[in-house]
């Protein structure tokens, strides 16, 4: 199951990183950043070093440790690419909760938290690298907002899995009750 999850995440990498080089190179094109060549084409080559990497790993099955380093890797990109196209006024911050909804869906509320554990790391370096100017104010509101969608994420998605597992008690239910019957009864 957990090595399906992760190959699945491989294929949405690929389907996002193709979306982010296709929207900077638009923008770069309309003259919106300034952010070289040479440094879009490197975070482009770690994404797909690393998804290849990963896709590697999981030929041989999934190791419980990956979800955790391709969540920190997937955070720790995208704060290099908000660094590198505007700092916290960058418009690939939204891709944050990409991997924040994402992950909390797949995994639930621990991964919730770990993602809003580490977007605080990875988002309070990119901040140290390039601090916006005037007051922190905005930013502290934009970490507990994260915080927010995280514990609601995470909060949904334990009750998903709730309902799903009281489903599957209802379906196994059925199952030993139609067992027990001799199976079916036609319909009059």
């Amino acid at each position: 199951m957990e090595q399906q999850i992760e190959r699945s995440k491989v294929v949405v990498r690929w389907i996002v990183a193709a979306t982010l080089f296709g929207a900077v190179a638009y923008l770069k094109r309309t003259g919106s950043l300034t952010i070289p060549w040479s440094t879009v084409i490197a975070l482009t080559a770690a994404v797909a070093v690393l998804n290849l990497i990963y896709w590697s790993i999981l030929r041989r099955g999934a190791p419980r440790w990956l979800k955790y380093v391709t969540t920190a890797t997937d955070l720790a990109l995208i704060s290099f690419l908000v660094l590198f196209t505007g700092g916290s006024g960058s418009v690939f911050s939204v891709a944050y909760y990409i991997v924040l909804v994402s992950n909390s869906i797949r995994y639930g509320m621990g991964m919730a938290l770990y993602v809003a554990i580490v977007y605080n790391l990875t988002y309070v370096a990119m901040l140290a690298f390039a601090p916006p100017a005037g007051d922190l104010t905005t930013e502290a509101v934009k970490i507990l907002a994260f915080w927010g969608v995280a514990l609601y994420a995470g909060y949904l998605a334990m009750r998903f899995q709730r309902y799903a597992r009281i489903l599957e008690s209802y379906e196994e239910t059925i199952a030993r009750l139609r067992a027990e019957l001799g199976g079916p009864r036609p319909a009059k």
